[in-house]
């Protein structure tokens, strides 16, 4: 179980990581938790209305953020969830059957 919620954590970071560095890279422009309601590039350095924002635009010029950023905060968990279902990486995350438990009580008993 233990294995598993580390492997869950490790999921969440990587996707959380790229993510934080993308919105300091590129700033507004990359919208990270940018809700429904927001200002989204126009691709000519300005801003366009979503929803029905609160906020006013930002006041720095929007910038394109190239289509293979945006999309780095899902494949990477998504790469490494393929490699532990598809490898023999997956038997990491097994649990130790009863029998193996047994023998190393055992073994500690003797």
């Amino acid at each position: 179980m233990r294995k598993i919620i580390i492997f869950l954590i490790v999921i969440v970071l990587l996707y959380l990581i790229p993510s934080l560095i993308l919105q300091a890279v590129y700033g507004p422009s990359y919208g990270f938790l940018s809700g429904e309601n927001h200002w989204a590039p126009d691709g000519h350095g300005g801003w366009r209305q979503v929803g029905e924002p609160t906020e006013l635009p930002p006041t720095t010029p929007s910038v394109n953020v190239p289509l293979w950023a945006k999309y780095i905060p899902l494949f990477l968990p998504g790469f490494l969830v393929i490699l532990f279902i598809f490898t023999p990486l997956s038997k990491l995350l097994e649990n130790e059957s009863s029998a193996e438990i047994e023998d190393k009580t055992n073994e500690l008993e003797t």
